[in-house]
């Protein structure tokens, strides 16, 4: 069997448990959405860290030619599709302990599979700490989705936003930086170069990320805030490329952040004002602003 089949067959099989969710609780779909977004965010910040930062594993879905760049692609599948969407299953079905028990171990006998199979290889990670932490994640999950569920507060609305929108941002700004290299943000940490510069811009996205979650929440209707806050960061980039921490392609490529930053606002904005309150609104209806 190929490597990238079972990556492939895994995200397909979750794209589509996620679709089934979705239509089947249309009435919750925007919730249900931002939710996996938010888990898998969260995934994210957990795979930088042990992932990228502490060698944990590698994956070999061999459909990239850099190999650095196709382990990432298989953390995406699993850290963006696999998990999130289970975890996003057993909350919006109030699973039993019994079924987390099943799903938990299934996840276990495919990495033991996937490790046997050389997809995927341990550095020091084991098998069971997936297990722990999954754990961990099922926990986490229905408290945070109580949460959305129970008329919440502004500061869980802003975090749940925050998270949601790394996961689409973090996943475009890897395509763009590593794969494109269209720019790149080196960390000067790293012997790999692929790992180094996605270290760094990866800490950079998140820090652009506050900002667009800070306008969309606080100030969504208002354009001039939105044009203000790509400007800010225009103004940043142009003093990273001056003193050569932001490296481009060529002179024409200084606009794709500030085409990204608008894109990201713009269409994160778009579906948040449509299905969520922001901050105004909550404010207006008197609802707990924690």
């Amino acid at each position: 069997m190929a490597n990238w089949v079972p990556f492939v067959s895994l995200s397909l099989i979750s794209i589509i448990l996620l679709v089934i969710i979705v239509v089947k609780n249309r009435h919750i779909s925007a919730r249900i959405l931002l939710f996996w977004l938010f888990i898998s965010g969260l995934a994210y910040v957990f795979e930088y860290i042990i992932f990228v930062l502490f060698n944990s594993y590698t994956y070999h879905p061999h459909i990239l030619s850099n190999n650095y760049n196709d382990s990432v692609l298989g953390s995406i599948s699993s850290q963006a599709f696999s998990v999130p969407i289970a975890l996003t299953y057993i909350v919006v079905y109030h699973l039993r302990s019994t079924r987390i028990a099943l799903i938990i171990g299934l996840f276990f006998l495919i990495e033991t599979w996937f490790t046997y199979s050389n997809f995927y290889e341990h550095h020091w990670w084991q098998s069971y700490y997936t297990s722990f932490f999954l754990i961990l994640s099922v926990m986490l999950s229905k408290v945070w989705w109580k949460l959305l569920e129970n008329t919440p507060n502004h500061y869980v609305l802003f975090i749940t936003l925050f998270f949601a929108l790394s996961t689409v941002s973090l996943s475009f700004a890897w395509i763009l930086s590593s794969l494109l290299e269209l720019y790149i943000l080196p960390l000067h940490h790293f012997s790999n170069p692929t790992r180094d510069l996605i270290a760094g811009n990866a800490m950079y996205i998140w820090f652009t990320t506050y900002f667009y979650a800070l306008v969309i929440f606080f100030r969504n209707k208002d354009k001039q805030y939105a044009l203000l806050t790509i400007l800010f960061l225009l103004t940043i980039e142009v003093f990273m490329v001056q003193e050569g921490v932001l490296l481009l392609k060529n002179p024409l490529m200084m606009m794709v952040l500030p085409l990204f930053h608008f894109s990201v606002i713009s269409i994160g904005g778009y579906f948040y004002n449509h299905h969520f309150p922001n901050y105004v609104e909550i404010t207006r209806k008197g609802l707990p602003s924690g």
